[in-house]
């Protein structure tokens, strides 16, 4: 195991010059203080090592991704402004942590705008293929709006296209 990296501890970068068990404890309380959203404390340890703002987790995750994951704007702020990577990839699924930011959003149904007028487009150009394939992607927009609040089964409704109300479930088209 490289040094450093223990299971469940983040750690995977040196925080700097002579990595010791004492940095990996102090990397764990960095992630722990981003995850909690602790502004405070996260600013205290960035000051005190300066190396710590690149750290990553076991998955290669930084405390940017988690910062965003759980919508810590203040703390993301600060983590960039100390030299955070803002688009480093982690090691698990290749997402940057605007990626985790709209994940953190796709939890509670929220999808990008261009997905939402695309999707739309789709249904009205009759594009079944199209309309497949970003419901098999994101299988909530069935019960979704498009932009403009209208939802997505009456697009399909009106669309008069059959396959892609099927898409829908609908059956009496």
């Amino acid at each position: 195991m490289p040094s450093g990296v223990l299971p469940g501890v983040p750690s995977g970068v040196p925080s700097g010059p002579g990595e010791s068990a004492e940095n990996v404890s102090e990397i764990a309380r960095l992630f722990e203080a981003v995850k909690a959203g602790d502004l405070d404390r996260v600013r205290a340890m960035l000051d005190a090592n300066r190396y710590l703002a690149n750290q990553r987790d076991e998955s290669g995750a930084t405390c940017l991704h988690y910062a965003t994951l759980n919508g810590h704007r203040e703390v993301a702020r600060l983590l960039v402004e100390r030299g955070a990577e803002i688009n480093s990839a982690d090691g698990q699924f290749g997402a940057t942590p605007a990626g985790w930011a709209i994940e953190y959003l796709r939890e509670m149904g929220g999808y990008l705008a261009i997905e939402l007028t695309d999707l739309a487009y789709a249904i009205e150009l009759g594009d079944a293929r199209w309309v497949a394939r970003f419901l098999e992607r994101f299988p909530g927009l069935r019960l979704a709006n498009a932009a403009n609040g209208k939802p997505f089964r009456i697009l399909a409704r009106e669309s008069g296209n059959r396959e892609i109300a099927r898409l829908f479930g609908l059956e009496d088209v």
